[in-house]
């Protein structure tokens, strides 16, 4: 069996000749082949979706006293962590 192969930068004379009857191209053909251009339209509820996650994902808010306050009970040995309400604020968070 033989195989030619193709370079991809050749094409066939039909996919860059003019239209048969002189007409320019119809809507939402390209002007070198006459064949429809691919797109693509995001519904607008990606959009809103997308939109919640750019601003979720953005800077938060530090709350610098907080963090000095906790470091500071880490640092003296004081820091207690209640698992309880850890777990609690995960769930909601879920919920």
């Amino acid at each position: 069996m033989n195989i030619m192969k193709i370079p991809p930068y050749q094409t066939n004379g039909a996919e860059s000749a003019a239209p048969a009857d002189g007409k320019a191209n119809t809507p939402g053909k390209t002007a070198t082949t006459g064949v429809a251009s691919d797109r693509v339209q995001l519904s607008q509820s990606y959009m809103n979706l997308a939109n919640a996650q750019k601003s979720i994902s953005g800077p938060q808010e530090i709350r610098t006293d907080k963090v000095e306050q906790i470091k500071g009970q880490i640092d003296s040995g004081s820091y207690q962590i209640n698992p309880g309400a850890i777990a609690g604020n995960m769930l909601n968070e879920i919920m």
